[in-house]
């Protein structure tokens, strides 16, 4: 008998959690209020565009693009303002040092992977119920009528496809209109620690109190501290941090004002641009006007 040598197989992605892998539809006004987690994550546009708000980004996700979020970066998902959107959303553990290769790029998917993100998307809903925002966390739930292996299906079929994405040609760097993305680092002190956590709520609201509340400062100390470190009050930083981000869309979007607004978390279009206003020497939409006519830019 001839003795044959074996090859061992190398694995050089391996996907051993899958947390989701399903369609998404969300309306032009759709706002997620943002997150971020401890496994990969990316997202395709299948029909139409929407936008993705990062700590250190923004920008239009169009048709047939495909963006990636790392471990712990935190990002925020709303609709353009113009019509309805379908994303396919993958998110998984993978422990790859590949995976680092995908960190903040955005881009086109050749055919063959839509059709093979078509059939992972497919055999998750013929597999699993899925729960878009789960109170445990839970998105997938095995049903009793899953066929035989398609667990192994999904596995294979996402390892597969991040091979060829990392194959693909069409993987490149993101736009040179973009800002670049700065890396991920811990705060050196408490005042950095403020400075992130305020940076993490443009979105949203967050008073001093719980600013320092979650920094494990006192309200007092924290103010002094702050102030010390960057020449200005916590709130007054975090009301400019607003304003920088709400110019960025203003520029890149036709988003209504209103909406806008309303992605910052101010109290109404009206008191949106009167603090506009007030900081700028124009109202968002003459800024945009003046932006998209090539005009001075505004303070």
């Amino acid at each position: 008998m001839e003795d044959y040598r074996h090859i061992l197989l190398r694995d050089v992605i391996r996907i051993d959690r899958v947390v989701n892998a399903s369609r998404l539809e969300i309306d032009r006004q759709y706002a997620f209020e943002g997150e971020s987690h401890d496994f990969w994550e990316f997202q395709y546009a299948a029909l139409g565009s929407a936008y993705v708000y990062t700590k250190n980004d923004f920008y239009e996700l169009k048709q047939g693009q495909i963006t990636f979020f790392r471990p712990g970066k935190f990002h925020v998902l709303y609709g353009n303002g113009r019509r309805p959107a379908e994303l396919w959303v993958f998110s998984f553990r993978c422990a790859s040092p590949l995976m680092e290769k995908f960190d903040g790029l955005l881009m086109a998917a050749s055919d063959e992977c839509r059709q093979l993100m078509e059939r992972i998307v497919e055999e998750t809903h013929r597999s699993f119920e899925v729960t878009p925002r789960p109170a445990d966390g839970r998105i997938l739930r095995r049903k009793p009528s899953a066929a035989f292996g398609c667990e192994q299906l999904i596995k294979n079929r996402l390892e597969e496809l991040m091979l060829l994405l990392f194959r693909s040609g069409s993987c490149g760097a993101l736009s040179a209109e973009r800002e670049a993305i700065l890396p991920h680092r811990e705060p050196a002190g408490p005042a950095e620690e403020m400075r992130a956590c305020l940076l993490a709520h443009t979105h949203s609201s967050l008073s001093l109190a719980q600013l320092a509340q979650a920094c494990r400062l006192s309200v007092t100390y924290a103010k002094k501290l702050y102030r010390e470190e960057y020449g200005i009050s916590p709130m007054a930083d975090f009301r400019r941090m607003k304003l920088r981000e709400a110019k960025k869309v203003l520029r890149a979007t036709d988003l209504p004002v209103r909406e806008v607004a309303s992605l910052f978390d101010f109290k109404n279009v009206c008191y949106f641009s009167n603090f506009f206003k007030a900081h700028t020497g124009m109202t968002p939409t003459q800024y945009r006007k003046a932006q998209s006519s090539g005009g001075p830019a505004a303070p």
